[in-house]
């Protein structure tokens, strides 16, 4: 199989000759004479860009590669933190933030896979086994690190990732070198990462397929991280096999070797899968052992075997495991179809500001002293790009504000309309120029703002309370900030000039954002 992989154009007379000689990249990297994350990155990027652009051995390109791969590591781990808790979409500081890292980490896939198509071309290819599988294992992680980085700023991986990974699995299979042992050098093993639990081809390809079956654009970023780490210690139980018979197509997934796209559930294949192109994804084992941690977690214990620390929220553990149950084992189905509908709406962020717009437009001024710290909350425009039964998506308009994140509770109201719906940001598709689309589960039509006061503590905090809805069964509950809800706790809550007091008996909701508790009111 001739590879065709992303890389760019060789010059045959470069201005600047690449330095190769790994005495010599330490002494230039430890003389780098700055502390600065975004300057160093600049810097690893212009001698990767030199190096990539140039004839190189194979053997002297690994060797330069490896001296500057550490410190890339180092560099792009700390530049992650200025967009893994930003609110979308991204701010400039955050947006350059994760461009350098998306830079560096395609321009060292870049280096890894020029050295596997010298490896491969070479006539005489004595011991070149051990080096291949190094450059396609290096190359892979590369390529998975600039997916994370699109993931966890929710823009949609470039096509040209899926045709790589997918070519260099294949080489690996012809070479027999899958699970060949990679161990990272002992500097990488001290950065904080899952990569070191990552040590053949197989399971770093199969840990970035199942990130993507994961859809991590309906998970804000540290959710993608902790799904990241989590997954290394448990990749090696999902199984790539040939396509075989199946009695049940739950937890496998079709990877087509020549496409540019990731796997899909077998159950949505339209036709018969093609044995010469196709391999399955099989996660039935991988499903078992996360229900055992879930096991685990809801009788109170930690896992043994490290995936999750004791010190971790175990209640966001129990979500996040259930959530990937769902994904990698039985693919969810829509319930309700979508369709398109022009037109604008107005929303607003987050349980204060709704508390605060809500409050505006129902309470008389005289009792405008029940919100919290009350300041005005102006609605952002949107445009509504299609709306289902139970959900809306929407797209932002440039001049709206930039303070969106998956998870998130917000209110929406169209034209001529009274009341204000809540709802909960489920999506979130970022593009150029600071375009955003997100889908958001509509949770009830209108909402009281209220404020409330627990028994334990004399802190006020602003709440929604949703009203009941007898179609569809579904309760009245009230929204509170996170770290509000213990079973059992009573609260009163004020609203309209009128106080309530209730006990807190079920949890039906929590993100980073909010709970939503169900309630009984105490006569």
């Amino acid at each position: 199989m001739a590879l065709n992989l992303n890389i760019p154009a060789l010059l045959e007379h470069p201005v600047f000759i690449a330095e190769t000689r790994p005495q010599k990249i330490h002494q230039l990297l430890q003389e780098l004479n700055t502390q600065d994350a975004v300057d160093i990155a600049t810097h690893l990027h212009n001698e990767l860009e030199t190096l990539n652009r140039q004839k190189v051995s194979p053997s002297q390109r690994m060797q330069a590669l490896d001296c500057y791969r550490t410190l890339v590591i180092k560099t792009t781990n700390v530049l992650a933190t200025d967009y893994i808790n930003a609110t979308l979409p991204l701010e400039d500081k955050a947006k350059s933030a994760a461009t350098a890292c998306e830079s560096l980490w395609i321009e060292l896939g870049y280096g890894y896979k020029l050295v596997l198509i010298d490896l491969q071309n070479q006539l005489i290819k004595l011991r070149t086994d051990k080096n291949s599988a190094i450059a396609i294992q290096r190359a892979m992680h590369a390529i998975a690190q600039h997916a994370l980085v699109q993931y966890q700023t929710y823009q949609t991986p470039p096509s040209f990732i899926w045709s790589d990974l997918h070519q260099l699995y294949f080489c690996a299979a012809k070479l027999g070198i899958m699970h060949t042992v990679i161990a990272d050098e002992p500097a990488q093993l001290s950065i904080k990462t899952y990569a070191h639990l990552l040590t053949s081809i197989e399971d770093t390809y199969k840990h970035t397929l199942l990130m993507s079956l994961a859809q991590p654009h309906h998970l804000i970023q540290q959710d993608i991280s902790a799904i990241a780490d989590y997954l290394a210690h448990h990749v090696s139980t999902a199984r790539i096999t040939a396509i075989e018979p199946l009695e049940n197509s739950s937890g496998a997934f079709i990877i087509n070797l020549t496409s540019d796209a990731p796997p899909v559930p077998y159950s949505k294949k339209k036709t018969a899968p093609n044995p010469d192109s196709e391999l399955l994804l099989h996660t039935i084992d991988l499903i078992r052992d996360i229900h055992e941690d879930l096991n685990k977690l809801q009788n109170r214990t930690s896992p043994v075997n490290g995936s999750i620390s004791p010190d971790a929220n175990h209640n966001d553990y129990i979500a996040l495991l259930a959530y990937l149950i769902t994904n990698w084992g039985i693919s969810p189905k829509r319930i309700f179809s979508r369709s398109a509908k022009n037109g604008d709406i107005e929303i607003v962020a987050g349980i204060d500001k709704i508390h605060n717009i809500i409050t505006a437009t129902s309470i008389t001024n005289d009792d405008s002293h029940l919100a919290l710290n009350a300041s005005h909350a102006t609605p952002s425009r949107w445009k509504i790009l299609n709306i289902s039964a139970t959900g809306i998506s929407i797209r932002r308009y440039h001049n709206a504000e930039k303070n969106i994140k998956v998870g998130g509770l917000i209110a929406l109201r169209g034209k001529n309309e009274q009341q204000w719906s809540i709802g909960v940001v489920k999506w979130a598709n970022c593009g150029t120029r600071d375009r955003l689309d997100i889908g958001v589960q509509l949770i009830a039509p209108c909402a009281e703002s209220a404020v409330a006061q627990t028994f334990q503590h004399s802190a006020i905090s602003n709440i929604l309370v949703l009203p009941e809805i007898v179609a569809v069964k579904q309760v009245a509950t009230i929204i509170a900030p996170r770290g509000t809800y213990i079973n059992g706790r009573q609260l009163t809550y004020t609203y309209n000039q009128k106080s309530e007091q209730v006990m807190l008996n079920k949890l039906i909701e929590r993100t980073h954002d909010f709970e939503r508790i169900q309630f009984n009111i105490i006569h």
